[in-house]
């Protein structure tokens, strides 16, 4: 007597499917969307550089009031 086969372990075909759109897999942006390398960031005002100064200060891991200044500097304009 031969087996029954169930045609529940039948696997229906998988038709292949297309993405419209690529898919980036990349955190880089492409250059047509980076911003240009020449581009400079504007520089921090009085106001800015002080807050930030006395936001290093208040953290606990502050120098004194012109490292602090220097340290706020330093940030505001590489955009750490």
């Amino acid at each position: 007597m031969a087996a029954k086969k169930s045609s529940a372990s039948k696997v229906p075909a998988v038709s292949k499917v297309v993405a419209s759109t690529p898919v980036r897999n990349s955190a880089v942006p492409p250059k047509s969307v980076a911003a240009p390398a020449s581009r400079k960031m504007s520089a921090p005002t009085f106001e800015e550089i002080s807050l930030r100064a006395y936001y290093i200060s208040r953290s606990g891991t502050g120098g004194s009031e012109d490292e602090n200044w220097l340290r706020a500097e330093r940030e505001l304009r590489t955009g750490v």
